[in-house]
């Protein structure tokens, strides 16, 4: 996007003719870059960049400009030639009846020879008429034509061209946007030596577990102690009746042992058993 709509050059004798065009020109709120204090007569690196950076560049054309005698008409001149390598960049107009040398003699120029503070010409409505349509802008010459006490058809011609920079006077270039709503900012942890680190820890949850479950957790307990002592205990009688057989000198044992699978017969028959004799009752209560 160009940072300006017209660039101007000038001689500096036409210092005055230019500012009025100038003043005109933001009149109608064009952006207008002029340097009206130039006093150098060969162009600048900064002289280019502000050309560079223009949609137009409008060159006036007078005796004084036309003059290839004089080291001003030399500025003009190479402002005008750079205007020219551009893609539609270059308007000219003419001050007075002076045609330019060549190749800015076939061009087309507006004629603003007769124009003053008070005073309009045809060539100036149509230099704005050309720069409202590279700026998309309309019907300006409709606003030129209105007398400046007219605030009524000033109103309604902004209203028939709302986004028109005449229509944008002094009301703000874009909407105010509502702020979005701001978050509190999370609260930072405070930096902590790495030996602390134990330290910030999350506690460790309670149990919330109901009685019942602890409840079953205890005689679950209690059944696995029992279970584990029978074991034990089962063990250390099988290890009891595992004893070895006392046998004499000679290796020949003193007790019958069953075969494997039997058990002795008077455990079941309880007839071989020898009876029980019975014997006197002693009287061990009495003192001797």
């Amino acid at each position: 996007m160009a940072r300006y709509d017209v660039f101007l050059a000038s001689a500096l004798a036409d210092r005055e003719k230019a500012e009025l065009v100038v003043r005109r020109l933001r009149a109608l709120k064009f952006k207008v870059r002029y340097d009206k204090k130039r006093e150098h007569t060969t162009p600048t690196p900064k002289d280019y960049r502000d050309v560079d950076n223009a949609a137009s560049v409008l060159v006036l054309w007078s005796k004084q400009a036309c003059d290839l005698n004089s080291a001003d008409s030399d500025w003009v001149h190479a402002i005008a030639h750079h205007a020219r390598s551009k893609d539609d960049a270059l308007l000219q107009a003419a001050l007075d009846t002076t045609v330019p040398d060549e190749p800015f003699s076939s061009d087309d120029r507006f004629a603003l020879s007769g124009m003053g503070p008070r005073k309009l010409v045809e060539g100036y409505y149509e230099l704005v008429d050309t720069l409202g349509d590279r700026e998309g802008r309309s019907d300006l010459r409709d606003w030129l034509d209105l007398k400046a006490s007219d605030t009524d058809g000033k109103e309604i011609w902004k209203e028939n061209h709302p986004s028109d920079p005449l229509a944008l006077v002094g009301k703000p270039k874009t909407a105010p946007q509502p702020k979005p709503a701001v978050a509190p900012a999370a609260v930072a942890a405070p930096a902590v030596a790495p030996g602390f680190a134990a330290n910030l820890e999350a506690p460790a949850p309670k149990s919330t577990r109901a009685p019942e479950d602890r409840m079953g957790t205890i005689i679950l307990a209690t059944v696995g102690a029992v279970i584990l002592a029978m074991l034990v205990l089962s063990a250390a009688l099988r290890s009891h009746m595992l004893e070895p057989v006392p046998t004499n000198g000679d290796g020949t044992e003193l007790v019958e042992r069953c075969p494997a699978g039997q058990i002795p017969a008077y455990l079941l028959d309880q007839r071989v058993r020898p009876p029980l004799e019975p014997g006197p009752i002693i009287d061990d209560t009495e003192d001797e």
